[in-house]
This record gives structure tokens, sequence and C-alpha cells, in this order.
């Protein structure tokens, strides 16, 4: 009988270890296809960012903060962890990446959207957190002008826009760490 016991064991883990392979090859193949579809891999922002956010002093209570890209979220709950009395929303348009978001949300101040950041009303948003390629970017740029508000910050990670000025940019040497602040 102990024998048949341990077959019945083995076999479970093997069906589970073969769903966790098949949802592992599932995610890589939904990061692949979101990078083809879009043009812009999956990068996470580094969590010293957070710091140079709080360092730029600009954040404040009762506004909104927006992430066009938000990934897996892990960005945007950190800040809203450090700033209570602000709300943040993140548009994703990857599923696999959005759900990941709203799996391990847990914060009222934190909001995640799956939806293609290009057909979002920006007029809302007191800050807009952007890290994409220059090649978005600069896509981004026409409609940032048209829609958000007057006094609203655009924060940037690590691709500068190519024709506005910064009114902060807080440098650094290593690769992805430099914020670029604007102001409309």
């Amino acid at each position: 009988m102990e024998p048949s016991i341990l077959y019945i064991i083995f076999s479970i883990i093997e069906i589970m270890l073969m769903f966790m392979e098949l949802f592992f090859i599932t995610i890589f193949v939904s990061l692949a296809i979101y990078q083809v579809k879009t043009g812009v891999p999956f990068v996470k922002s580094k969590k010293i960012l957070i710091n140079r956010i709080k360092e730029a002093n600009i954040l404040k209570d009762n506004t909104i903060f927006c992430d066009l890209g938000s990934g897996d979220g892990s960005f945007l709950y950190q800040l809203a962890k450090e700033f209570p009395q602000v709300q943040f929303v993140g548009y994703e348009i990857n599923i696999f990446l959005y759900i990941f978001s709203k799996l391990f949300n847990r914060l009222p101040n934190l909001k995640f959207y799956h939806q293609d950041f290009f057909k979002v009303d920006l007029s809302s948003f007191d800050y807009i957190y952007v890290f994409l390629l220059s090649s978005l970017m600069e896509q981004l740029v026409p409609k940032i002008q048209k829609e958000a508000k007057k006094g609203c910050y655009v924060i940037v990670n690590t691709f500068a826009f190519k024709n506005l000025q910064p009114i902060k940019e807080i440098s650094s040497t290593k690769p992805l760490e430099t914020l670029y602040f604007y102001q409309l």
C-alpha cells in the first residue's frame, strides 16, 4: 500500500511541476509578444529612484501620480507605501504584468488598469512617470503637452525628452538611475 501512496504523491508533484513550467513558459512568451507589439522590453525601475523622487521633494498630499507603463507594479507599490496621502495609478498593456500588479496590491491609495496609455486621458494627473525607450518618449510628448494639466510634473527615467528642457535632473553614473523632471 505504501508504494501506491508514494506513487500518488510523486504523480501530484510531477503534475504541479508541469503546471509551473507551463506558467513560466506562458509568462515568457507573453513578455516576448509584449516586446514585439509595443517595442518596449519590461525593465523594472530601480528602487533607488524612490529615494531620488523623495529627494526632489515635489510630491504633495492629495495629488495623483500616474505611471504610464507600470509593469509589474512594484515601483508604484513602493511609492504608494512611502506616500500614503498621494493617489497612485498605473497603466499597463501586458495582461500578465497587470494581473501580477493586481494580485499583490493591497494599498488603498494604489490602482492599476489594463489599458494602452496612449488612450488614457492625462488631464487629471499632477505627476506623470515615464520609463520608456526614446522612440516612444517622442511619440508621447504631443499627448502630454496637449492633455496634461498646467503645473503637472513629468518625471522621466533615463531617456530624456529630446526637445524639452528639464527643470531638474538627478544624475547618476550608474545605468537606469537618472531622473529628469519637467513641469508643464
